[in-house]
């Protein structure tokens, strides 16, 4: 299969999911006869603007945008950080909550709002680095209370 067919079969596959904005690598095994070709594929789309490498095997749908501050042309995220982020988790098999930060905030215990990208992955085995530019997520391991 040609590297043009397996590129359209990504986009087709991203695109019958509009609200999906994370993908990971291993979705888009179908989509060609051998996995070098898929991996020659996606890495043509991170170089056209069409994705957005955010970890090892995890890829972002991607946006050109004109930067505000320096008004050239740019590529972003279509959603916000914490968006693709939690889907990135979700695929991996964590269930992300907030973490503790979060929670203290919203419970009305602080009065400092966080300003990182992170979540509560409870008991998940993920170890992975997820980033994209600046904005680095942390994982926050919590452990389900025991009783005594």
């Amino acid at each position: 299969m040609p590297r043009s067919k397996i590129r359209e079969a990504i986009r087709s596959y991203m695109d019958a999911r509009p609200d999906e904005a994370a993908f990971l690598r291993s979705e888009f095994d179908g989509c060609g006869e051998t996995r070098s070709g898929v991996d020659k594929a996606i890495r043509a789309m991170i170089q056209d603007g069409e994705l957005i490498r955010v970890g090892y095997g995890a890829y972002v749908r991607a946006r050109h945008m004109i930067s505000p501050v320096t008004k050239q042309l740019t590529i972003g995220t279509t959603v916000a950080p914490a968006v693709w982020a939690k889907q990135t988790l979700r695929k991996l098999g964590a269930d992300p909550q907030p973490n503790s930060a979060l929670r203290d905030y919203n419970e009305g215990r602080t009065t400092q709002i966080p300003m990182w990208l992170a979540f509560d992955i409870g008991r998940s085995r993920i170890r992975r680095k997820i980033a994209f530019k600046k904005q680095v997520l942390i994982y926050e391991r919590s452990t389900p209370n025991t009783p005594n």
